[in-house]
């Protein structure tokens, strides 16, 4: 796979410091390598004074921060008061508060800090956004559900979940209005943290579900989007198996099992540097054009948000929830179009009639 590269023609050359221990950290210093104009340097495990005292140092403009950092959002606010753009691979379990702080101060610094957040990127995604979503989807979204399984030591249920409410959220297109879960115990060997059940409920738009579990033997990632008359599938994410839309007869497509599946797009199974290179393509390219607007902290911070509020209802036995209170608290009504005959939408209806959440402007 050809992975983007940033074009150089006016940028001095970029300098990162990879902060972390471990094949992960040796496979962010390769992916940032392979970009053309940037040197990347391996930072090995140190305390935080430690960390900050290299971080200080001249000719660095970026740290991306792979291991685990005991005061993650203290040495993120202070590489961004040192003018470095801030890379950190995953979304961690940080508080929506501490995410919110972080996204303020880059805005006000002016510093490019970018959460990996894994599949959000994925083109095929994308493409599901695209037809699911904004005023000109072709297909509305009737209900969401995204499955991941994991292993102890491959990250926290408090990461996975939050990561997959983030995927959840960028395709339902806003907040939802209230929020339940429950975590349920499997066995006798293992406990509430292990399992999580979330159910999101939006106004006037889609139910989603995102399940999360930590005593599967294997990973496994999966998302359904079910929209009118079909589903679209993103099956094995980190593997890149292909998307398919599985719709009625009606639709043209092989016939397989009694039912038409249309294959949008096929993608070879590839390796993690992969989505590694295109991911540090992107950060870099972020920095070179000092695109501010790049910086995802704020979206991190909804699915946080999300999060803490489903650990709310799993403390009350599964009661249902409304988000709690936060500048991030409001819930977006789907608008509702106003389509005229063919599928076309008319743009010369006035504002006052737009039909926005069920209710007359």
């Amino acid at each position: 796979m050809a992975k983007p590269v940033p074009s150089q023609d006016d940028a001095k050359a970029t300098n990162v410091t990879v902060a972390g221990t471990g094949p992960e950290a040796d496979a962010w210093v390769r992916a940032l390598r392979g970009i053309d104009g940037v040197t990347a340097e391996r930072l090995p495990g140190a305390t935080d004074d430690e960390l900050l005292e290299n971080l200080s140092r001249g000719g660095i403009d970026a740290v991306a921060f792979v291991s685990a950092v005991a005061d993650l959002p203290g040495v993120v606010k202070r590489a961004m008061m040192a003018r470095r753009d801030v890379l950190v691979a995953g979304p961690m379990a940080l508080s929506s508060k501490q995410l919110l702080a972080i996204d303020e101060l880059a805005r006000r610094r002016e510093r490019v800090t970018l959460f990996d957040t894994g599949s959000l990127g994925d083109e095929r995604l994308i493409f599901v956004r695209r037809m699911t979503g904004g005023p000109h989807a072709l297909w509305r979204t009737r209900y969401v559900r995204s499955l991941r399984t994991g292993t102890h030591g491959r990250g926290t249920l408090d990461e996975l979940a939050i990561a997959d409410i983030a995927t959840v959220l960028s395709i339902a297109g806003g907040m939802p209005s209230f929020v339940s879960a429950v975590a349920p115990r499997v066995d006798d060997e293992t406990g509430a943290e292990d399992v999580a059940m979330v159910t999101l409920s939006f106004d006037g738009g889609p139910v989603a579900c995102v399940d999360v579990s930590l005593v599967e033997p294997a990973l496994r990632r999966e998302v359904v989007v079910a929209c009118d008359g079909r589903s679209v599938v993103l099956d094995a994410l980190d593997a890149r198996a292909p998307l398919q839309i599985q719709a009625s007869a009606r639709h043209r497509g092989p016939q397989q099992g009694g039912q038409w599946t249309e294959t949008v797009s096929e993608h070879p199974v590839g390796n993690t540097g992969d989505r590694l290179a295109n991911a540090a393509a992107a950060f870099v390219t972020a920095i070179r054009k000092r695109d501010i607007a790049a910086t995802n902290a704020g979206e991190i911070a909804a699915a946080a948000l999300v999060w803490e509020t489903a650990r709310e209802s799993i403390s009350r036995g599964g009661e249902q929830r409304a988000l709690l209170d936060s500048p991030l608290a409001r819930p977006q009504r789907p608008e509702l179009q106003l389509i005229h005959g063919g599928g076309h939408r008319s743009d010369a209806v006035r504002p006052e009639l737009t039909l926005v959440g069920g209710r007359n402007q």
